[in-house]
């Protein structure tokens, strides 16, 4: 079983951490569109364009599904490519039910990139949930994205004086939780909860996402079970530039999660060819 994984950058490495839990035998292709990054302040039709990019490059590989590992993507592209997908496509979007259900009572900052924050699909579901518009708060972070993506020397350092800059004063008195509406947010949650307060909550919506992946390919999962990471998996990694550099930093943030890579690059190889031929990209 193939399953492509497409992010921005690295932030959708932690949604494919997610899924290899539960399905750690599978061949997990991850994209990640580094040429365009961050998506978090280009325009929708620019993020739809080099998303549909990215499936048609999956299906010429030969996946069996695609996780749409980014949140800015899923908000500007996931309606109209399933309209026509021939395999399932599994969006990510933020975990505010289940920041809303934990926590009852207070308020829920969401972080998000400034398209997340001001498109219609998270309206959509600040307006099902109850308490949704009156309980979250959404945050713009623009550049938080691109600090955590360039993985240099110092980036946590500036990472977090973006959280106590532009995050700390947004956070209310009757804040109980923070929602993470970007992928890359991921990789700072500890830094979050040093900023912001231990005794605040960090949520974040992989584990979802890599359930309802498993949903969707008929493969059973158990309510409040969590697997353990495999200690080894097959992914192959492609970047659309510096691919070199970022794939080594990509190496790097699995094994420091655990996880060491099978990798085959000649599959990536192939699709590339295949999906320039028919001139999607």
């Amino acid at each position: 079983m193939r399953i492509g994984i497409f992010d921005s950058g690295i932030g959708g490495l932690r949604t494919l951490l997610a899924c290899l839990r539960y399905l750690p035998d599978a061949h997990y292709l991850f994209y990640g569109d580094s040429a365009h990054a961050p998506y978090g302040d280009k325009s929708p039709a620019q993020v739809r364009q080099w998303t549909e990019a990215a499936y048609a490059w999956f299906i010429a590989a030969g996946v069996d599904a695609v996780v749409l590992a980014c949140n800015t993507a899923t908000s500007a592209a996931v309606a109209p490519l399933r309209e026509r997908a021939d395999v399932p496509i599994i969006g990510i979007e933020p975990a505010i039910k289940k920041a809303l259900e934990d926590h009852p009572r207070g308020e829920i900052l969401l972080l998000a990139t400034a398209v997340t924050v001001s498109g219609v699909k998270l309206q959509e579901l600040l307006g099902r949930l109850e308490g949704g518009t009156e309980r979250v708060r959404p945050l713009a972070c623009s550049g938080l994205a691109e600090i955590i993506e360039t993985q240099d020397v110092q980036w946590r350092e500036r990472a977090s004086r973006y959280l106590q800059v532009q995050v700390r004063p947004a956070q209310q008195q009757d804040t109980r939780a923070v929602v993470l509406g970007c992928t890359h947010y991921c990789w700072i949650d500890d830094l979050i909860r040093d900023v912001l307060g231990r005794d605040i909550a960090v949520v974040d919506g992989n584990d979802g996402v890599a359930r309802q992946l498993c949903h969707r390919l008929n493969i059973p999962t158990e309510a409040g079970v969590m697997p353990p990471l495999p200690s080894h998996a097959r992914i192959s990694l492609h970047f659309t530039t510096d691919n070199d550099v970022k794939s080594y930093l990509a190496r790097q943030l699995l094994a420091a999660s655990g996880v060491r890579m099978d990798t085959n690059q000649d599959l990536f190889l192939v699709a590339q060819q295949e999906v320039s031929r028919s001139g999607q990209i």
